[in-house]
């Protein structure tokens, strides 16, 4: 394993989902991993997070998810795996962070820092004093990346986070994961139906039958379009028209703005 590599798989058998899957994943890097449904997404996010268990195919920085103490591992990263009736114990939300916060091990002031921190960067001051069974979709997603990044987690596993919530909040979301993979240098790993939240990302993987079907720069992967038009994946409005105007030679390249698009066409 180079020293830029964080995760490594080697020959994955796992049921009926995997097959022989090999995968490297650099740090410090926002990857995504996209397809349709039951290509394998969710199960690929619980085997490289630990929740499920493999035998000698998973490595972590170069070492065996088996042989990684689990809280160890478990302190490195943060999960995010919604599930449609998830329940929180505490009675705002604010609680509910500072239960979490009561269980990392660190000192108070530093505690107190990173809930600042954190509160900040998501922008969740106003939902502090909310009963978190009770929030909205786009506020249980902030609440979710609250809590797995209160303990400084330093590689996080999202499945399909933003799959229930608008284009502009999810808009946001992305926005955000960016702000902390580059500033916190924080590892991003994240699973998605969407091909529009992939755009931005610096790697992408498209899953088809449990098996790598394409894999690249996200705009490089996206100009497929007719491979993944075939594996059912629909390709981003503007990536499409971009990709049609350039059959009729009217751009040049992929422009994901509109006015810019304008633009260029009658320059």
């Amino acid at each position: 394993m180079k020293n830029n590599e964080l995760i490594e798989i080697k020959n994955l058998t796992y049921k009926n989902i995997f097959h022989e899957l090999n995968l490297v994943l650099p740090k410090d890097k926002f990857i995504s991993i996209s397809g349709t449904n039951m290509s394998g997404k969710t199960t690929l996010i619980k085997l490289l997070s630990g929740l499920i268990k493999t035998e000698d195919s998973v490595f972590y920085k170069n070492i065996k998810i088996e042989e990684i103490n689990k809280s160890h591992y478990f302190n490195e990263i943060g999960i995010i795996i919604p599930v449609e009736k998830q329940l929180f114990i505490n009675d705002t939300v604010e609680n509910e962070l500072f239960s979490i916060l009561g269980n990392i091990r660190i000192e108070q002031d530093e505690k107190i820092l990173q809930y600042q921190k954190i509160i900040k960067l998501l922008d969740i001051e106003g939902i502090l004093s909310q009963n978190p069974n009770e929030l909205g979709k786009y506020n249980r997603v902030k609440l979710l990346l609250a809590s797995a990044l209160l303990s400084s987690p330093r590689t996080l596993f999202l499945d399909n986070i933003c799959s229930d919530i608008s284009k502009n909040e999810t808009k946001d979301i992305i926005n955000i994961l960016e702000k902390i993979n580059k500033d916190e240098k924080i590892t991003i790993i994240m699973s998605t139906n969407n091909l529009n939240e992939v755009l931005t990302t610096d790697y992408l993987y498209i899953l088809k039958n449990g098996k790598i079907e394409i894999e690249g720069n996200p705009i490089d992967v996206l100009k497929q379009d007719n491979r993944l038009n075939k594996i059912g994946l629909e390709i981003p409005f503007m990536v499409d028209l971009s990709v049609k105007l350039n059959d009729y030679s009217l751009l040049d390249d992929i422009i994901l703005d509109m006015d810019r698009m304008v633009d260029s066409i009658w320059k």
